[in-house]
């Protein structure tokens, strides 16, 4: 039931990644991994539906997203359905990495695009963090082996780069003074790709299906 309050809109790294979606999919249907907010949002600008790894996945997101089909697993999707496929922090959390990113693959269509955002142990996060770093875990692998992985499965990377410092603190100065988060922040608003590989917390690519 609607609360009644008006809708104030997605912010901080959802808006982002709104954004990200819209910018460099621009249409759907999309296909959204894990995330019931993002499934929510994305289906004001086209058909879009959910991807979960498990049941309680799936039904987080249902309750997140009303009325949006939500598949249990990729390999539940149809081969050649999605434009777009937005997949934010979704690899390197203990499943099969690689026959993910193949069902991906086979999922777009020609010409589609999937928006992802991996954990870069190589990147400067983690580097100023000094051990205490939010996106250390079992699988990581750095930019280029992810770009190794996204390329075998025979996607194309339209571009790539970082997500830039967005955690923070690095150190003693608070996040918001900090003017090393301050590109972050533009990219962020601009809700584009500039900042380069290594950058940043995490890795980030807009991936393509070939055109045969």
């Amino acid at each position: 039931m609607h609360s009644g309050r008006p809708d104030p809109g997605p912010s901080g790294p959802l808006a982002w990644y709104l954004r990200l979606v819209l910018h460099y999919v621009g249409r759907g249907p999309f296909l959204v991994a894990e995330d019931g907010v993002l499934l929510r949002r994305l289906a004001d600008h086209g058909p879009a539906s959910g991807v979960a790894a498990d049941p309680a996945g799936a039904e987080r997101m249902r309750s997140r997203a009303p009325g949006c089909p939500v598949h249990l697993g990729p390999g539940a999707v149809s081969s050649d359905s999605f434009q777009g496929i937005a997949a934010f922090d979704v690899l390197a959390r203990g499943g099969d990495d690689d026959t993910t990113v193949a069902h991906w693959a086979r999922i777009l269509v020609p010409g589609g695009r999937a928006i992802v955002l991996v954990p870069d142990p190589a990147g400067r996060g983690r580097a100023l963090t000094r051990g205490d770093w939010a996106g250390d875990r079992a699988g990581n692998r750095t930019h280029d082996e992810w770009r190794t992985l996204f390329t075998k499965a025979g996607l194309t990377v339209h571009r790539e780069g970082s997500d830039g410092l967005t955690r923070g603190p690095y150190g003693r100065i608070p996040t918001l003074l900090d003017p090393r988060t301050a590109p972050a922040r533009t990219q962020h608003g601009i809700g584009t790709l500039f900042l380069n590989p290594g950058e940043g917390e995490n890795a980030v690519f807009v991936l393509e299906k070939p055109t045969p």
